[in-house]
Protein backbone atom coordinates (compact mmCIF):
# COMPACT_ATOMS: atom_id res chain seq x y z
CA UNK A 1 0.00 0.00 0.00
CA UNK A 2 1.33 3.43 -0.87
CA UNK A 3 2.06 5.76 2.02
CA UNK A 4 -0.80 8.22 2.54
CA UNK A 5 -2.69 9.98 5.34
CA UNK A 6 -5.34 7.26 4.98
CA UNK A 7 -2.86 4.42 5.52
CA UNK A 8 -1.37 6.34 8.45
CA UNK A 9 -4.78 6.64 10.11
CA UNK A 10 -5.44 2.95 9.49
CA UNK A 11 -2.12 2.08 11.12
CA UNK A 12 -2.93 4.14 14.22
CA UNK A 13 -6.42 2.61 14.48
CA UNK A 14 -4.94 -0.87 14.21
CA UNK A 15 -2.41 -0.07 16.95
CA UNK A 16 -5.25 1.00 19.25
CA UNK A 17 -7.15 -2.16 18.35
CA UNK A 18 -4.10 -4.30 19.08
CA UNK A 19 -3.68 -2.58 22.43
CA UNK A 20 -7.30 -3.28 23.37
CA UNK A 21 -6.93 -6.87 22.20
CA UNK A 22 -3.83 -7.40 24.34
CA UNK A 23 -5.64 -5.88 27.31
CA UNK A 24 -8.56 -8.27 26.80
CA UNK A 25 -6.21 -11.24 26.58
CA UNK A 26 -4.67 -10.24 29.91
CA UNK A 27 -7.99 -9.53 31.63
CA UNK A 28 -9.40 -12.85 30.41
CA UNK A 29 -6.88 -14.74 32.55
CA UNK A 30 -8.18 -13.15 35.80
CA UNK A 31 -9.98 -15.94 37.73
CA UNK A 32 -12.74 -13.57 38.88
CA UNK A 33 -13.69 -12.94 35.23
CA UNK A 34 -13.64 -16.58 34.13
CA UNK A 35 -17.46 -16.66 34.24
CA UNK A 36 -17.66 -14.66 31.02
CA UNK A 37 -16.01 -16.95 28.44
CA UNK A 38 -18.50 -16.16 25.70
CA UNK A 39 -17.79 -12.42 25.93
CA UNK A 40 -14.06 -12.95 25.46
CA UNK A 41 -14.62 -15.56 22.76
CA UNK A 42 -16.81 -13.33 20.61
CA UNK A 43 -14.64 -10.30 21.29
CA UNK A 44 -11.70 -12.28 19.94
CA UNK A 45 -13.73 -13.25 16.87
CA UNK A 46 -14.61 -9.58 16.36
CA UNK A 47 -10.96 -8.53 16.54
CA UNK A 48 -10.02 -11.16 13.98
CA UNK A 49 -12.82 -10.02 11.68
CA UNK A 50 -11.61 -6.42 11.89
CA UNK A 51 -8.08 -7.55 11.05
CA UNK A 52 -9.53 -9.44 8.08
CA UNK A 53 -11.35 -6.33 6.85
CA UNK A 54 -8.17 -4.32 7.21
CA UNK A 55 -6.20 -6.95 5.25
CA UNK A 56 -8.78 -6.84 2.45
CA UNK A 57 -8.58 -3.03 2.37
CA UNK A 58 -4.81 -3.20 2.04
CA UNK A 59 -5.13 -5.71 -0.79
CA UNK A 60 -7.69 -3.47 -2.52
CA UNK A 61 -5.65 -0.26 -2.17
CA UNK A 62 -2.22 -1.72 -2.96
CA UNK A 63 -0.61 -0.63 -6.21
CA UNK A 64 0.30 -4.27 -6.82
CA UNK A 65 -1.71 -6.58 -4.58
CA UNK A 66 0.57 -9.55 -5.28
CA UNK A 67 3.62 -7.58 -4.20
CA UNK A 68 1.92 -6.67 -0.92
CA UNK A 69 0.39 -10.12 -0.30
CA UNK A 70 3.73 -11.89 -0.68
CA UNK A 71 5.82 -9.27 1.11
CA UNK A 72 7.09 -9.82 4.65
CA UNK A 73 4.49 -7.46 6.14
CA UNK A 74 1.71 -8.88 3.97
CA UNK A 75 2.49 -12.43 5.05
CA UNK A 76 2.49 -11.36 8.70
CA UNK A 77 -0.92 -9.74 8.19
CA UNK A 78 -2.23 -12.92 6.61
CA UNK A 79 -0.85 -15.20 9.34
CA UNK A 80 -2.52 -12.99 11.95
CA UNK A 81 -5.98 -13.63 10.46
CA UNK A 82 -5.49 -17.21 9.21
CA UNK A 83 -6.30 -18.94 12.55
CA UNK A 84 -9.80 -17.43 12.50
CA UNK A 85 -10.70 -19.20 9.28
CA UNK A 86 -8.93 -22.40 10.26
CA UNK A 87 -10.32 -22.52 13.79
CA UNK A 88 -13.91 -21.32 13.56
CA UNK A 89 -16.02 -23.53 15.81
CA UNK A 90 -13.06 -24.63 17.90
CA UNK A 91 -11.31 -23.34 21.00
CA UNK A 92 -9.28 -20.36 19.78
CA UNK A 93 -7.32 -19.74 22.97
CA UNK A 94 -4.25 -21.54 21.70
CA UNK A 95 -4.37 -19.58 18.44
CA UNK A 96 -4.71 -16.08 19.86
CA UNK A 97 -0.96 -15.68 20.13
CA UNK A 98 -0.97 -15.31 16.34
CA UNK A 99 -2.64 -11.93 16.81
CA UNK A 100 0.60 -10.73 18.41
CA UNK A 101 2.03 -10.84 14.89
CA UNK A 102 0.02 -7.69 14.20
CA UNK A 103 1.83 -5.91 17.03
CA UNK A 104 5.19 -6.97 15.59
CA UNK A 105 4.08 -5.97 12.11
CA UNK A 106 2.87 -2.51 13.12
CA UNK A 107 5.94 -1.90 15.27
CA UNK A 108 8.19 -2.85 12.37
CA UNK A 109 6.33 -0.55 10.00
CA UNK A 110 6.35 2.43 12.34
CA UNK A 111 10.02 1.89 13.22
CA UNK A 112 10.90 1.99 9.56
CA UNK A 113 9.11 5.34 9.19
CA UNK A 114 10.65 7.08 12.20
CA UNK A 115 14.11 8.60 12.39
CA UNK A 116 14.95 6.55 15.48
CA UNK A 117 13.83 3.35 13.77
CA UNK A 118 15.86 4.16 10.66
CA UNK A 119 18.89 4.86 12.85
CA UNK A 120 18.52 1.48 14.57
CA UNK A 121 18.30 -0.28 11.21
CA UNK A 122 21.49 1.46 10.03
CA UNK A 123 23.18 0.56 13.31
CA UNK A 124 22.34 -3.13 12.90
CA UNK A 125 23.74 -3.02 9.38
CA UNK A 126 26.95 -1.41 10.64
CA UNK A 127 27.36 -3.99 13.41
CA UNK A 128 26.33 -7.17 11.63
CA UNK A 129 29.88 -8.52 11.19
CA UNK A 130 30.88 -7.77 14.78
CA UNK A 131 27.58 -9.13 16.08
CA UNK A 132 28.02 -12.34 14.09
CA UNK A 133 31.53 -12.78 15.47
CA UNK A 134 30.27 -12.22 19.03
CA UNK A 135 27.39 -14.66 18.47
CA UNK A 136 29.73 -17.38 17.18
CA UNK A 137 32.11 -16.84 20.09
CA UNK A 138 29.24 -16.98 22.56
CA UNK A 139 27.88 -20.17 20.97
CA UNK A 140 31.32 -21.79 21.32
CA UNK A 141 31.46 -20.78 25.00
CA UNK A 142 27.94 -22.11 25.61
CA UNK A 143 28.74 -25.52 24.12
CA UNK A 144 32.17 -25.72 25.77
CA UNK A 145 31.05 -24.80 29.27
CA UNK A 146 27.72 -26.61 28.98
CA UNK A 147 29.19 -29.93 27.90
CA UNK A 148 32.05 -29.52 30.35
CA UNK A 149 29.68 -28.87 33.23
CA UNK A 150 27.64 -31.94 32.30
CA UNK A 151 30.69 -34.20 32.45
CA UNK A 152 31.91 -32.60 35.68
CA UNK A 153 28.59 -32.65 37.55
CA UNK A 154 26.72 -35.65 36.16
CA UNK A 155 27.97 -38.11 38.76
CA UNK A 156 27.64 -35.67 41.66
CA UNK A 157 24.05 -34.63 40.87
CA UNK A 158 22.54 -36.69 38.04
CA UNK A 159 19.07 -35.31 38.78
CA UNK A 160 20.25 -31.78 37.89
CA UNK A 161 22.74 -32.50 35.11
CA UNK A 162 21.12 -35.62 33.71
CA UNK A 163 22.02 -34.88 30.09
CA UNK A 164 24.10 -32.54 27.98
CA UNK A 165 20.96 -30.47 27.39
CA UNK A 166 20.85 -29.69 31.11
CA UNK A 167 24.44 -28.53 30.90
CA UNK A 168 23.67 -26.33 27.91
CA UNK A 169 20.69 -24.82 29.74
CA UNK A 170 22.95 -24.01 32.68
CA UNK A 171 25.49 -22.42 30.31
CA UNK A 172 22.86 -20.22 28.67
CA UNK A 173 21.40 -18.86 31.91
CA UNK A 174 24.91 -18.35 33.33
CA UNK A 175 26.50 -16.63 30.34
CA UNK A 176 23.49 -14.34 29.96
CA UNK A 177 23.81 -13.50 33.70
CA UNK A 178 20.20 -14.58 34.33
CA UNK A 179 21.10 -17.22 36.92
CA UNK A 180 17.75 -18.81 37.77
CA UNK A 181 19.42 -20.97 40.42
CA UNK A 182 17.68 -24.16 39.29
CA UNK A 183 21.05 -25.66 38.29
CA UNK A 184 24.43 -24.97 39.86
CA UNK A 185 27.65 -26.94 40.40
CA UNK A 186 28.56 -28.58 43.70
CA UNK A 187 32.00 -29.96 42.85
CA UNK A 188 35.13 -27.84 43.29
CA UNK A 189 36.20 -28.03 39.64
CA UNK A 190 32.62 -27.35 38.56
CA UNK A 191 32.54 -24.17 40.63
CA UNK A 192 35.83 -23.04 39.09
CA UNK A 193 34.39 -23.53 35.61
CA UNK A 194 31.22 -21.70 36.69
CA UNK A 195 33.28 -18.75 37.95
CA UNK A 196 35.06 -18.48 34.61
CA UNK A 197 31.71 -18.73 32.80
CA UNK A 198 30.22 -15.96 34.93
CA UNK A 199 33.06 -13.56 34.13
CA UNK A 200 32.79 -14.56 30.46
CA UNK A 201 29.08 -13.76 30.62
CA UNK A 202 29.81 -10.26 31.87
CA UNK A 203 32.19 -9.87 28.94
CA UNK A 204 29.55 -11.06 26.49
CA UNK A 205 26.98 -8.54 27.74
CA UNK A 206 29.57 -5.75 27.81
CA UNK A 207 30.78 -6.64 24.33
CA UNK A 208 27.27 -6.60 22.93
CA UNK A 209 26.56 -3.20 24.52
CA UNK A 210 29.84 -1.81 23.21
CA UNK A 211 29.20 -3.05 19.68
CA UNK A 212 25.73 -1.54 19.65
CA UNK A 213 26.93 1.76 21.10
CA UNK A 214 29.61 2.09 18.42
CA UNK A 215 27.12 1.15 15.71
CA UNK A 216 24.61 3.76 16.90
CA UNK A 217 27.33 6.40 16.96
CA UNK A 218 28.32 5.51 13.40
CA UNK A 219 24.67 5.54 12.32
CA UNK A 220 24.23 9.03 13.79
CA UNK A 221 27.00 10.50 11.65
CA UNK A 222 25.52 11.88 8.40
CA UNK A 223 27.07 10.44 5.22
CA UNK A 224 29.77 12.53 3.60
CA UNK A 225 28.64 14.38 0.45
CA UNK A 226 29.78 12.95 -2.86
CA UNK A 227 32.69 14.61 -4.57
Amino acid sequence: MTSSPFSGRIERIILVLIGLDLLLQVVETVPALSDYPRFFYWTGIGVWLLFTVEWCIRIRRADDWKEYAFSFLGIMDFLAILPLWLGTGFDLKGLRAFRLLRLLRSTTRLAGRSDAGAKMIRAFKHAKDEALTLFIGTAIMVFTTGLGMYHLENRAQPEVFGSALDGLWWAVITLTTVGYGDAYPVTAIGRIVATVAMFAGIGVIGGACGIMADALREASVPPAPDG
